[in-house]
């Protein structure tokens, strides 16, 4: 199974990037975030997202020894697309190694049709969207902001 990684974008990349760590962290002029490595589509062979699936679409925040995915305050995160102002939260998550490295990893699920309507994506066909990640960290890892950038293929579902 071949794993799709892509790095996290620099904290601060652009005006987007600054708007999206202050609407996490409620605070203008707050430290910069702390970049993460997300996957998309962890499980999958294939880094899409079909325009009418139905269910979830996970993403993956790697664990390393400067990050403990298990103090990222969970209800805080959300996932947006540069080409919405909308961003969604997610349905569910669990703590498990996809990246096979000896680190828990924090997988999320996110409801697809809400990630198509919200992030308007239905228009995207073949084209790849910018995703990004954002969320904070408990007040027991010093309470600071992560943010991590990845894209995904839109395919319109075939039969």
């Amino acid at each position: 199974m071949a794993l799709i990684s892509i790095a996290a974008y620099p904290a601060g990349t652009s005006a987007a990037d600054t708007s999206s760590t202050e609407a996490v962290s409620g605070v203008k002029g707050q430290a910069e975030a702390m970049d993460v490595e997300i996957i998309v589509n962890p499980d999958r062979e294939v880094n899409c997202l079909k325009t009418m699936d139905k269910g979830s679409f996970k993403v993956a925040v790697l664990g390393s020894e400067k990050l403990d995915v298990e103090k990222i305050n969970v209800d805080s995160v959300t996932i947006s697309c540069e080409k919405s102002e909308e961003s969604v939260k997610p349905i569910d998550f669990e703590y498990r190694d996809v990246s096979s490295d000896g680190q828990k990893d924090l997988v999320m699920a996110f409801d697809c049709h809400e990630m198509m309507v919200k992030l308007d994506l239905r228009n995207c066909f073949c084209e790849e969207a910018p995703m990004q990640v954002t969320g904070s960290m408990d007040e027991t890892a010093g309470a600071g902001i992560i943010q991590g950038s990845a894209s995904t293929l839109i395919l319109p579902r075939f039969r």
